[in-house]
């Protein structure tokens, strides 16, 4: 089984406050778009679970894997052990506000639950609101990547909308050298004080009202943020953020050539990794 794992970004991001639980109150779209981790799994014969990763310019340990943990979350819930050779070939950047640890791991709370069916006619093993828990013990963006479509989400992360007919546009992604790590921009930002939020219904309305509240002690902490979000302004993007909490910064394109021409333009000037790709209306993990 090959599965394939999408990146996302945040047309609009607000932070409105801490809670009580440790975490933050946000408002904010996500939006999958077309970079993909892969997941290659199989069955084995002896009786353990074989989990590696490569193409990852990161390391950590077996257990602290996204993947491992969902793994090992699902054993819990559900009795089961999971016996399998699994391999995830890292192409999203770590560290970038772009959702890959998140996306992976509910791609394999999905695919556990498909696996270990009790039919072939049954859709899972365990029903969608335990599969929600269960991603939500595992981080606040996991719950989105069960089912990877353009959404409105409040809360922490637990309260999702789905939008339909979000309007599509074409994206060039920029990730520096560094990762920038959640935690700490969130002891570093600001909050909001607003009550009510933008609707998108087209690209306009996307242009006109792209935030992200990171960006502020981003900037302060990381100029070069700022310079690569003047750069795809500068190359044609119609709107450029900071994606999440950091460090890739994305430009949304309304035209594929226009998109074309500046991924020429940027790839030569060596600022980072960057990516070519366009926003999902929705994604399928089988």
């Amino acid at each position: 089984m090959k599965i394939f794992t999408p990146a996302k970004i945040n047309p609009l991001l607000y932070i409105l406050g801490k809670r009580k639980d440790g975490y933050h109150d946000i408002f904010m779209h996500m939006v999958p778009v077309g970079i993909y981790d892969i997941l290659k799994i199989s069955q084995n014969r002896v009786e353990k679970l074989n989990f590696s990763m490569n193409k990852a310019n990161f390391y950590i340990e077996r257990e602290e894997n996204l993947v491992v943990r969902a793994i090992r979350i699902f054993e819990r819930e559900t009795g089961k052990k999971v016996f399998l050779n699994i391999n995830l070939e890292k192409r999203i950047p770590s560290g970038a506000g772009l959702g890959g640890g998140s996306g992976n791991a509910a791609a394999m709370l999905c695919a556990l639950n498909y696996f270990f069916r009790d039919s072939i006619e049954s859709q899972g093993l365990l029903n969608s609101k335990i599969l929600f828990k269960l991603a939500l013990e595992i981080g606040s963006d996991v719950p989105f990547f069960l089912n990877p479509v353009p959404s409105e989400i409040f809360g922490r992360g637990e309260k999702i909308s789905q939008l339909r007919y979000y309007p599509k546009f074409f994206v060039i992604i920029i990730k520096p050298s560094f990762s920038i790590s959640t935690s700490e921009a969130y002891k570093q930002c600001n909050f909001s004080r607003k009550i009510s939020f933008p609707k998108i219904n087209s690209i306009d309305d996307i242009k006109f009202n792209m935030t992200n509240e990171f960006e502020k002690s981003l900037f302060n902490q990381y100029p070069i943020l700022a310079e690569m979000k003047s750069l795809l302004l500068k190359n044609g993007a119609f709107g450029a953020l900071v994606s999440g909490s950091g460090s890739a910064v994305f430009g949304a394109f309304k035209e594929k050539k226009h998109q074309n021409q500046a991924f020429k333009s940027i790839a030569c000037l060596q600022m980072g990794e960057i990516f070519s790709c366009e926003t999902l209306a929705n994604h399928s993990y089988f």
